[in-house]
């Protein structure tokens, strides 16, 4: 093809270009060569541009609470004709109009992908069990603000117009800021780390709402534009089209996404070939949703609605496009969309600029207040209910790329342009900041009411959790051994944890209220039918109560600490971040699962127990086997924490099938007698009178000069017994340990419970280390 050379005219500088561009350089070495005449080195520095300048604006900018967006646009304005963009040679070999164009497409179709998994993430379903509160705040969140847009405007109206804004630039504006798009959102409740609380899934539901209801209006608006432009008849014919389009999705490749689901073998990826076809067919649906006068954007949105969310398909996809979508592409379009924002186009005495501050804070007070006075009505405390006020009125990257194609196709001048690009920045961190200040979601854990196995009565609460179904089996027989009778009942409330992959929203399910089951719980049937057949063994004396919550990682503790204390548990047993195999070694290490335990002892209004299991729990193994069916030891060094762990020790013995031994270690250097060690010795009396008519019950004491007897006595211990309880003993400090909190492995289990969880500790016992309730006022 041969090269052909346009003019092309841009801020009344005429400059001459290329096309198409020439695309790889012959090298830096070569003579007389430049590589920024060629597009491809050029785009490549382009990126490693952008890419530098906002981590070098996020780094800082981050720990003051400012998302990353606002380092992005930042970016964009530096680089563009706002700043450097002002000097000639800079923008001819760094930023050419050329290479502009070829990065922004690129850019554009990340984007259009984005779009596509923020459908897929989208769980419609949510709309058919959405609130009435979560109802009423979609609905007012984008009509109220919409109708004192247009109010604003008729009052205003001689002060909007101005060279370059067309009649149909104001209404379309006014929608701009009354819409409120379900990613941005669903992003925000992410970075805020609030996407399983209460107040995010009241956010998700209501943006889910008013999402769906400013695209209806925006389509609408796009074909009464239709109609203006051309004629009736083609905006007629463009209606039918939309309609046809929706219809195809809904009845045609919706059912083909389910038939993919169906041949696909539980826990066996997707064909690449589905994966390729879905990816041909989003990009038709953008060719075919210009084709009847839509944005290029509406047809994929619609598209990845037709995804099942969740696995297989829709965790797939995402799994597959959303790092190279969202962790790359994305970041670039947003810098690129404010690259070609100039601010010295808003003038700030002309009246157009004064009635455009005007009609956004009208716009933005409307929307708080829209969601603000039904939360206050329903009751809602005013720190939550300005929280969800203020995350409903944010604005992000979706509101950015809007803005962005008004402007390209001339609805809206470069003047209102650059002025809602700093709206959408400012908004973004003020939104950010202010709902970090107002909500805290850890602080509903904390209470008045001591809820642990001290404190409890002969009816026991227990929060289990289940992370895969090797962790069932253990925990059935801890349950088992924990005296389940008819005097000793349990309350077992089975939490199974689903890791959160290709949906935007968490899921929380109640299986003893919703029984229809999702795609997802379907891998909780076996962990449910399990514990149902323990509950039909224990007749009686164990209730079941099962749940299952989808949700991140990195917020999985919200699901925990939140359930049990809607449960009232007084302990949550917790399974161990490693798996051992048959012959004693380590055959998995989960370090999110570590990280998740961590989280959930630092903030569990409870007691908490982490259980390690060696695969051997299910049955004796010890050199004690004769003398009884099954052996427990408990260590007490002293303590709140051991102190909790006689209690769970206490209950195990009473029903007298097992064996129990307390070993209490004492310390020859501590003369001290403190309150902390009279209330020890009140408990260990106690316990030693209660003891005495328990047979299979012994009680014995080592007294302990130094720290390295304490250590061989602990691992000397391990042969002889089944189980080993023991306390965390978190920042407490003792003779008996001193000097082996430095060598500790595993903090969240303790000094003891460390040892005996060691790799290089060949033994069969499992050990169960328990902390006492700590978020107490």
């Amino acid at each position: 093809m041969s090269n052909s050379t346009e003019i092309i005219s841009t801020q009344k500088v005429l400059q001459c270009v290329t096309f198409p561009p020439r695309g790889f350089s012959l090298g830096f070495f070569k003579k007389g060569s430049t590589p920024w005449i060629y597009s491809v080195p050029t785009i490549e520095s382009q990126i490693l541009i952008i890419y530098l300048l906002t981590q070098l604006f996020h780094f800082p900018l981050k720990r003051i609470g400012f998302p990353k967006i606002a380092s992005e646009i930042f970016a964009g304005l530096i680089l563009g004709s706002t700043f450097l963009g002002r000097y000639k040679s800079y923008q001819e070999k760094l930023f050419p109009l050329p290479s502009q164009s070829i990065l922004g497409a690129l850019t554009t179709f990340g984007f259009l992908l984005f779009l596509f998994l923020s459908g897929v993430k989208m769980d419609t379903s949510m709309t058919r069990k959405i609130g009435k509160r979560a109802l009423v705040i979609g609905f007012l969140n984008h009509l109220a603000p919409l109708i004192t847009g247009m109010i604003t405007v008729f009052a205003l109206s001689s002060d909007f117009y101005q060279e370059g804004v067309t009649p149909l630039s104001i209404p379309v504006e006014v929608i701009s800021i009354a819409k409120t798009s379900f990613p941005v959102i669903s992003y925000l409740l992410k970075d805020l780390g609030l996407l399983n609380s209460e107040l995010g899934r009241l956010a998700l539901s209501s943006a889910l709402i008013s999402d769906l209801v400013g695209l209806a209006i925006h389509a609408f608006i796009f074909l009464i534009v239709i109609g203006a432009k051309n004629t009736i008849q083609r905006a007629i014919t463009d209606a039918i089209l939309l309609i046809a389009f929706i219809i195809v999705v809904i009845f045609v490749f919706r059912p083909l996404m389910m038939w993919i689901v169906k041949r696909t073998p539980e826990g066996r990826p997707v064909k690449d070939l589905y994966i390729l076809m879905i990816v041909l067919a989003v990009l038709l649906s953008g060719v075919f949703s210009a084709w009847f006068e839509q944005s290029v954007l509406f047809g994929p949105l619609i598209f990845g609605l037709a995804v099942p969310e969740g696995p297989p398909l829709g965790s797939t996809l995402v799994d597959k496009l959303d790092p190279f979508t969202s962790g790359f592409l994305l970041p670039i379009f947003v810098t690129v969309m404010s690259l070609r924002t100039n601010l010295s186009a808003i003038n700030p005495s002309a009246s157009y600029t004064f009635a455009n501050i005007i009609l956004l804070c009208v716009g933005s007070i409307t929307k708080i207040l829209a969601c603000l006075l039904p939360m206050l009505y329903c009751k809602m405390p005013l720190n939550d209910a300005a929280a969800i006020s203020l995350i409903m009125s944010t604005r992000g990257v979706v509101d950015l790329a809007s803005y962005s194609f008004l402007r390209d196709d001339k609805i809206i001048n470069q003047a209102s342009f650059a002025f809602m690009v700093i709206a959408t920045a400012v908004t973004s961190i003020f939104v950010q900041i202010m709902v970090k200040w107002l909500y805290d979601p850890s602080r509903k854990y904390a209470g008045y009411q001591r809820r642990n196995l001290m404190n409890s009565n002969n009816k026991l609460p227990i929060l289990v959790c289940i992370h895969n179904p090797d962790n069932t089996a253990a925990i059935l027989r801890l349950l088992e051994k924990s005296n389940p009778t008819r005097d000793f009942p349990i309350v077992s409330n089975v939490l199974h944890l689903i890791e959160l992959r290709g949906r935007a929203s968490s899921v929380f399910i109640s299986h003893q209220v919703q029984t229809k089951a999702i795609t997802d719980v379907a891998y909780s049937e076996n962990v449910i039918l399990a514990f149902q057949g323990f509950e039909r063994n224990n007749y009686g004396a164990v209730t079941i109560q099962a749940f299952t919550a989808i949700s991140p990682r990195n917020l999985m503790h919200e699901d925990i600490c939140t359930l049990s204390l809607d449960v009232l548990a007084s302990i949550i047993i917790l399974p161990f971040h490693r798996k051992w195999a048959v012959d004693g070694s380590v055959e998995v290490e989960d370090h999110g699962l570590r990280t998740l335990n961590s989280s959930v002892l630092e903030r569990a209004p409870c007691s908490v127990a982490i259980l390690v299991d060696r695969g051997q729990l299910k049955r004796s193994t010890s050199v004690r086997a004769s003398e009884n069916a099954y052996c427990i030891a408990i260590l007490f060094l002293g303590g709140n924490d051991d102190q909790e762990a006689l209690a769970f020790a206490k209950r195990m013995a009473i029903s007298g099938t097992i064996s129990l031994t307390v070993i209490r270690l004492i310390s020859k250097q501590d003369v001290s007698c403190d309150v902390d060690e009279v209330i020890d010795l009140d408990i260990v009396g106690d316990w030693k009178q209660s003891r005495s008519s328990w047979e299979n019950v012994k009680y014995i004491e080592h007294y302990v000069h130094e720290t390295t007897e304490t250590a061989l006595l602990v691992r000397s211990l391990v042969d002889d017994y089944d189980l080993i309880i023991t306390g965390r003993r978190n920042n407490t400090h003792s003779p008996l340990t001193a000097g082996l909190e430095e060598w500790t492995e595993i903090p969240e289990l303790g000094v003891i419970g460390d040892m005996l969880a060691s790799k290089d500790l060949k033994t069969r016992a499992s050990v169960l280390v328990i902390q006492q309730q700590q978020t107490t006022l």
